[in-house]
C-alpha cells in the first residue's frame, strides 16, 4: 500500500500539520495544568493570610483603619543601625493594618524620611510582598500611593530597591544614567516556595555565589576585586549565617541584600541578611536540659542572676544573643570537639576589617554593624573589637574588660522597648571607595 505521501501530497501536509499543532496545543495544556497545580500548592503552603505579616503584627489586627486606607509614615531616621526602635515602631503598626480585612488603598509615604538604610526597607519590602501574593491569592485589587524622600540618593534608593521594584512600577525605575552607577543584589527564599521544593540542595550555594559576584562588582567600582582564597571565605561566612537561619529559625524564610550607589559623593556600600522564625534567644531556649550548649550557656546566665546584674535594659533574652556571637557557640554543637560557632564571629572579624580600612580614609563616616533579634539590638561601630581570650576563643563582650561575665556597654547591646522583630536581621553599611573589602590581608588586590 503507497504512502498518503505519494498519493495526496496536500492531505498528508494537511494531516502532518495538524498532528504538529494537537501534538503542541497538547504540551500548551500539560505546561499550564502543571502550573496551575504548582500554584494551588504554593497557594496551600502561603495560606489566605500572610505568615510573615502576622508575625511582623504580633499576631494583632489593628483596631480601625481610616476610610479603608493604610497609611504608612516614615520615620526621619528610617534606619535599623541608627533607630532599631523607631523604626519598628512605625512597621509593627503597618502590619497591624494590613491585616485588616476591607481596605482597597495603601499609601506609602517617605516623605519625612532622611536616613533611611537597608535593613529598614528590607522588612518593609517584604511587607509589600506579601500583601500582593496575598492580594493575588484572594482576588482582592489594592490602589498603591506614596510619596519620595526629598534627598535624591534616598529618592533612587526607593526607585532601585524599594517599594517601586517590589510593586513593578517600571516607569518609575531609575534612569539609565542613574542606574550605570548602582550595584544591587536582591534574593528571597521564600518559605511558601521552599514548601514546595524542599531538595533545593544547591540553593545556598548559588546564592552566595550570587552575592559574592555582587560584592566583586561594587569592588570594581574602585579597581579592586576580591582573591579566590578571600572569596571563598566569603562564601563560607555567608553560607554559615544562611545555615543558621535554616536550622535554627524553624521557618526556611530567609533574604539577604546589597546595594551601593556610586552616585554619592561618598559611596555607601550596604549589606542585609535576615530571617524570619525563632530569634536567637528561643533558639537557645528551646534546648533540652543537659544539652552541651544549653549547659556552657546557662552558666553565664546564672552569674548575671547571681550578680545581680539583670535589671531593666538587660534580660537572660540579651545576654543569650551576645553569647550567640562569641566562638564555639552554637545550638548544633555536642562538644568541645564540634566546631560550629565560627560563621558569626567570622562575619564580626569582617566587619572589623572593613571598619579599620574605612576608619582610614573616612574618620567621620564610620562602617557600622548592627543585629536585631526579637528585643534585642546589638551595634558594631570599632569601638569594641573581637579578640581571643586566654584559650583562644574570639570574644566580643562589649566592656573595657572583654568580659561576659560582666554587664555589656548599654550604647552597643539593649533592650529595645516595646518593639519586637520576629526573627534575626543583620545590617551592614560602611563607607567605599579606597577601601579594602578582604578577609585577610592580601586578600584585596
Amino acid at each position: 500500500m503507497k504512502h498518503l505521501a505519494k498519493i495526496d501530497v496536500p492531505l498528508y501536509l494537511r494531516n502532518k500539520n495538524q498532528a504538529k499543532l494537537g501534538r503542541r496545543a497538547n504540551r500548551i495544556w500539560r505546561d499550564k495544568r502543571r502550573k496551575e497545580s504548582h500554584h494551588e500548592i504554593i497557594g496551600k503552603h502561603f495560606g489566605t493570610r500572610s505568615r510573615i505579616i502576622e508575625m511582623v503584627a504580633g499576631n494583632t489586627v489593628a483596631k480601625e483603619i481610616l476610610k479603608g486606607k493604610v497609611t504608612f509614615q516614615a520615620p526621619a531616621v528610617f534606619s535599623l543601625i541608627e533607630n532599631p526602635e523607631g523604626t519598628l515602631h512605625a512597621l509593627i503598626p503597618l502590619a497591624r493594618q494590613l491585616l485588616v480585612r476591607r481596605f482597597r488603598r495603601i499609601a506609602i509615604n517617605l516623605s519625612e524620611a532622611k536616613s533611611y538604610d537597608l535593613g529598614a526597607n528590607a522588612i518593609l519590602d517584604v511587607l509589600v510582598d506579601e500583601l500582593r501574593v496575598q492580594a493575588r491569592r484572594t482576588g482582592r485589587r489594592l490602589h498603591w500611593s506614596g510619596s519620595y524622600p526629598s534627598d535624591p540618593g534616598l529618592r533612587r534608593f526607593v526607585r532601585a530597591m524599594g517599594v517601586i521594584k517590589k510593586l513593578e512600577v517600571k516607569h518609575e525605575y531609575p534612569l539609565p544614567e542613574e542606574a550605570a552607577g548602582l550595584e544591587v543584589f536582591d534574593w528571597r527564599c521564600k518559605h511558601y516556595i521552599r514548601a514546595v521544593r524542599p531538595n533545593e540542595s544547591d540553593l545556598k550555594s548559588r546564592v552566595t555565589q550570587k552575592f559574592a559576584d555582587h560584592i566583586n562588582g561594587c569592588l570594581k567600582r574602585v579597581s579592586k576585586t576580591l582573591t579566590p582564597p578571600a572569596r571563598h571565605r566569603l562564601c563560607q561566612y555567608i553560607g554559615e549565617v544562611i545555615d543558621n537561619a535554616e536550622e535554627h529559625a524553624g521557618m526556611l524564610d530567609w533574604s539577604i541584600q546589597g546595594y551601593l550607589d556610586t552616585n554619592l559623593a561618598v559611596p555607601l556600600c550596604e549589606i542585609v541578611i535576615f530571617s524570619f522564625g525563632r530569634t536567637i534567644a528561643q533558639t537557645f531556649e528551646a534546648l533540652p536540659a543537659g544539652h552541651y550548649t544549653r549547659d556552657q550557656v546557662q552558666n553565664y546566665i546564672d552569674l548575671h542572676q547571681q550578680g545581680g546584674l539583670f535589671t531593666a535594659g538587660w534580660r537572660p533574652d540579651d545576654l543569650y544573643t551576645l553569647i550567640a556571637l562569641q566562638g564555639h557557640v552554637s545550638t548544633k554543637n555536642n562538644s568541645t570537639t564540634d566546631t560550629r560557632g565560627n560563621g558569626s564571629v567570622d562575619l564580626i572579624e569582617f566587619f572589623q576589617k572593613v571598619h579599620a580600612e574605612c576608619a582610614k580614609e573616612f574618620p567621620d563616616s564610620k562602617a557600622r554593624m548592627a543585629l536585631v533579634s526579637g528585643s534585642t539590638h546589638v551595634q558594631f561601630d570599632g569601638t569594641y573589637k573581637m579578640e581571643p581570650n586566654q584559650n583562644g576563643v574570639r570574644i566580643i563582650a562589649f566592656n573595657k574588660a572583654n568580659d561576659l561575665h560582666q554587664r555589656p556597654d548599654s550604647r552597643f547591646v539593649h533592650e529595645l522597648k516595646g518593639v519586637y522583630f520576629p526573627g534575626t536581621i543583620l545590617s551592614i553599611k560602611f563607607p567605599l571607595s579606597t577601601a579594602k573589602l578582604s578577609t585577610s590581608e592580601g586578600d584585596g588586590k
